[in-house]
């Protein structure tokens, strides 16, 4: 048994966080200014740090002191991303979402369970239109980035997303087991952006809306996909090979929750801002969150491969929402 097991379970949470080529012992030698044989050895739990040492190295790596305790269950801290409104850091908030997702792919029986009071961010971006439209929204109405003030969708510079990883962002969702709970509501609040920027002029015309919707219905076509063959499709229309889950929920879930696990390893996630998250390890809060989530679960209707009929209702009548928003706008045209 190690000497310091608190400080072997720390470095195990920084090593968790970076990509496979990150050097550990000369990140800790340069945060430190202590040589390379000094930073294997306090890696090693040989060399017990000191606070200040502690302090320095969660304020470079972002880990909260309170990852490593699990003795007081009323306190939780949580981690969240430090959004300005400019379209540099919803970009390096993309990036970091997408080595997230990479990191947690390298975990071993790494699975999401995304209780989604929204349609999961990550299945937007898989479709032309609708990533580039939501972008947007985000951009423009919830973080008011001041240079898209005029601007209407699609945004006149063709430029303006092509630095933005859509593509990358979907298919490292779509190489994780997940399962997710949907309500009948849960395509209700990108039905309702869509239908405000419409009524509010920020389409610049029918055909912009008309995109978004069609790919709002290819979306919802393809989820149904993957709910009959249990298994994700990447942006190409390839199988992956990680399962995928689907239930449909009659009760209300209320916001955004992600619980990710992992061999020895959760992490809750709690959406906010529309957009956002914010995570926590918290054992006590990631334990209570599994009991709320699989409560969720034993009052939902698994359609993974199984009651097909209840399936194909299910995304007909998602269907027939975006049909309706559709008709009553080409209507108000003619």
């Amino acid at each position: 048994m190690k000497e310091f097991p608190m400080q072997e379970q720390f470095f195990l949470i920084l090593k968790r966080m970076q990509n496979e080529n990150f050097n550990m012992a000369q990140t800790v030698s340069d945060v430190l200014a202590i040589g390379i044989d000094s930073a294997y050895r306090r890696i090693r739990s040989e060399t017990p740090l000191s606070l200040d040492e502690t302090v320095k190295l969660c304020l470079q790596f972002q880990v909260p002191l309170e990852s490593l305790n699990n003795e007081i269950p009323d306190v939780v801290t949580f981690q969240f991303n430090k959004l300005a409104p400019t379209k540099e850091s919803f970009r390096e908030y993309m990036n970091q979402l997408v080595e997230q997702l990479k990191r947690m792919q390298k975990g071993k029986n790494t699975h999401i369970v995304y209780a989604a009071e929204d349609i999961p961010l990550f299945h937007h971006f898989g479709f032309e239109h609708l990533a580039k439209f939501k972008t947007l929204y985000w951009l423009k109405s919830i973080l008011n980035i001041p240079e898209l003030n005029q601007q209407k969708f699609p945004v006149e510079e063709d430029s303006f997303f092509e630095d933005f990883n859509f593509k990358e962002l979907y298919n490292a969702y779509s190489n994780i087991e997940t399962t997710e709970v949907w309500t009948n509501e849960t395509i209700e609040s990108t039905l309702q952006q869509i239908r405000f920027y419409w009524e509010a002029g920020f389409f610049k015309d029918i055909d912009s809306f008309r995109n978004v919707c069609k790919d709002l219905i290819s979306l919802i076509s393809k989820i149904q996909k993957q709910t009959e063959i249990n298994q994700k499709i990447n942006a190409d229309g390839a199988s992956t090979g990680a399962n995928f889950t689907f239930y449909q929920c009659d009760l209300m879930i209320g916001n955004n929750t992600v619980l990710v696990k992992s061999e020895g390893f959760k992490t809750t996630f709690i959406g906010y801002n529309s957009f956002n998250f914010m995570n926590t390890q918290n054992s006590f809060f990631n334990e209570q969150n599994q009991t709320w989530m699989d409560n969720l679960i034993s009052k939902s209707i698994l359609m993974s491969g199984v009651a097909e009929k209840l399936r194909n209702q299910f995304f007909k009548a998602q269907m027939k929402k975006i049909d309706a928003l559709l008709e009553e706008i080409e209507k108000e045209e003619n």
